[in-house]
Formats: C-alpha cells, structure tokens, sequence
C-alpha cells in the first residue's frame, strides 16, 4: 500500500539534512517492493510535499532536491581531465560554506561528453569571500546552469552526482572527486578505443524494431549511446506527422550502418515485414552495412527468404552484454 502524506513527511524528516540541498532515503526505508514501485514513491514525493524527486536504483536510494533559501548561488566548471588542479579551490570553498549551504560535484560521464561543475548555494556573507577564491584560481563561472538544472539533468542520468559536506576535510574531497569520475582523462578513453578527432563524423547507425519488443531494444540502445554511438531510432527521430516510410528512408539515407531487430513480433506484423523488405533494399541499394539480431526463436527465413544466409546474433542464447560489445565492434570495422 503506498505512504500517504504524513509518513512521507515522516520520512523526508527524518532523511533531512540541514547542511545539503539534498536528501536521500533508502529504498528499504519505505518498503520492500520491487524496484520499479519506487519510481512512483518519488512521484508521490513531488506531489505531496512539491519537491524535486527521483528514484535511483543504482544507489536504491529515493534523492529529493529541496533547495535552500541561500541569498548566493553559483556554479563553477570543473574541466574533467585537470580536475586534480581544483581540489585546492574547492577545499577553499568548502571551508567558508556554512551547514546551511551546500556543495554539490554534478559529473557528465559519458564518453564524447566529458563535463563537469560544482555548484554552490551559500549565505550572502559567504558568497563575497566565494567570489575572491574564484578570482584567486581563475575559475570559469556557468550563469546559465544552477543544482535545479544539473539535478534535472542527474535524474535524466545525464550526470553522477555526489555532495561535499561542509567542514570535510581536503581528503574526503580528493576521494569524492575519485569516486564520481570514472575516467581518467580522453587519452585514457583514446587508449580504449574512443576517436575524439573532431573532424572526422561518428557513425550513424539506423535501429529498426517493432515496438512490441521495445523494451528490450530501447536498453539495449541506451547502452549503445552511452558507449558514444550516435543513433537513428524511431522513438525520437520521426516527428509526428511525419510519413514513416519517408522518415525511415531518410533515416537510412543519412546513416552508415544499420541494426536490425527480428523477433517472432516482427514475423506477425505485415507491415513490420514491409518495413523490413523496404529497409533491406535501401541498405544494399546503398550499399551500407547491416547487422542482424535474433531476439527470441523466430525462424528468420520466414520474415524474409534467404535472410538466415547472413551471419545474425541469436539473443535467444547469448547475453545483452557481448551482443553490445559485439554491435560496437562491428560498427567500429566498417569503412
């Protein structure tokens, strides 16, 4: 049965912190339900109480974003290779912010897009001795980015984030700048295969599914775009309105690669089958790569005759995990 107001207000009480604009509640605090409930206890959250809420399921932890009454706010980039060099600066700070304020290191791991900053909401007495620390090491102020907006970004896990308690120590912050960066720096990346040459295009690569299987799929993309792939995929790419099949050639014409997913669905589905002989005849009019997973045990000669000729990765019997690093090197030998 779900909490109603006053036990959620018991619980954000309890978890409440004066010094943090934010507040974290374990999962095991509220119940023992299954994972995906939790996401409706922080809509709750939002609801009752009218707080920014998000359920993380890494962490199992519910985090609200309160926000503070601070008269100062300010958010400062922290670059992601060299963010050894601040740790001074962010000491410095973190020894003025008092247990009102707040300290929050919102890190953007994600390869092509390494990015991080620290925002601080502070007493307005503080924030002029803030100001003469940020003179003193030259940091690059973001006018345009708050906690409220990197939170937001954080519950779109765009971002890691991690709170720095005022009065820690210089070592407590040198180990929370190790555990919220996962990356050494793009050399590190280079070393593993990441091409950061920006003059050269990344691969586009066409996604095409029936959307019966797209749970599966969509985590499956996810992970792909997490690992720096850029995607055609139709739950974002084709606008409404938009004729799909001329959505779907356009997609493959500005594409280099193409995933295709077959499962029993797409063999019931004529029109998935029409989409699929459409799709299979643009590819090798243009003569583009493709690449074929088997979802669960479909016959793929019965979707398209002489489909099961080419090499596929059958699901069914392999992992989620070696069929990405296996899209990914595929991608990566093309041309």
């Amino acid at each position: 049965m779900l909490l109603n107001t006053s036990q959620l207000k018991e619980l954000y009480n309890r978890y409440d912190k004066k010094n943090s604009s934010l507040i974290s509640i374990p999962f095991s605090a509220i119940s023992d339900e299954p994972l995906k409930f939790y996401k409706w206890y922080a809509a709750l959250f939002q609801i009752e109480l009218n707080v920014k809420a998000f359920a993380d399921v890494d962490s199992k932890q519910i985090i609200i974003y309160k926000g503070t009454k601070m008269k100062y706010y300010a958010t400062i980039l922290i670059p992601y290779e060299n963010r050894e060099a601040y740790i001074d600066a962010v000491n410095e700070i973190n020894q003025i912010v008092s247990s009102n304020g707040c300290i929050i290191l919102f890190v953007c791991n994600i390869p092509y897009n390494l990015v991080s900053y620290l925002s601080i909401e502070a007493k307005q007495n503080e924030g002029q001795l803030i100001e003469n620390i940020i003179k003193k090491y030259d940091l690059r102020k973001e006018s345009s980015l708050g906690i409220n907006e990197l939170f937001m970004e954080f519950c779109n896990r765009k971002f890691n984030m991690a709170n720095i308690p005022p009065g820690c120590s210089k070592a407590d912050i040198t180990q929370i700048f190790s555990d919220t960066y996962f990356f050494c720096s793009k050399s590190d990346l280079t070393k593993k295969g990441y091409n950061f040459n920006t003059h050269i295009r990344r691969k586009k690569v066409f996604i095409s599914y029936c959307h019966a299987n797209k749970e599966l799929v969509y985590e499956i993309t996810e992970a792909l775009e997490y690992s720096g792939i850029d995607l055609w995929i139709d739950k974002k790419d084709i606008s409404v309105g938009s004729h799909l099949l001329e959505s779907i050639l356009a997609g493959i014409e500005e594409s280099d690669f193409a995933i295709l997913f077959l499962s029993n669905a797409t063999l019931s589905s004529n029109y998935g089958q029409l989409e699929l002989k459409t799709i299979m005849s643009a590819l090798t009019n243009k003569k583009k790569g493709w690449y074929i997973v088997k979802i669960d045990d479909v016959d793929v000669n019965n979707i398209m005759p002489s489909l099961g000729d080419y090499k596929y990765y059958d699901l069914s019997n392999g992992n989620k995990t070696e069929l990405i690093k296996d899209i990914i090197n595929a991608i990566n030998a093309q041309n």
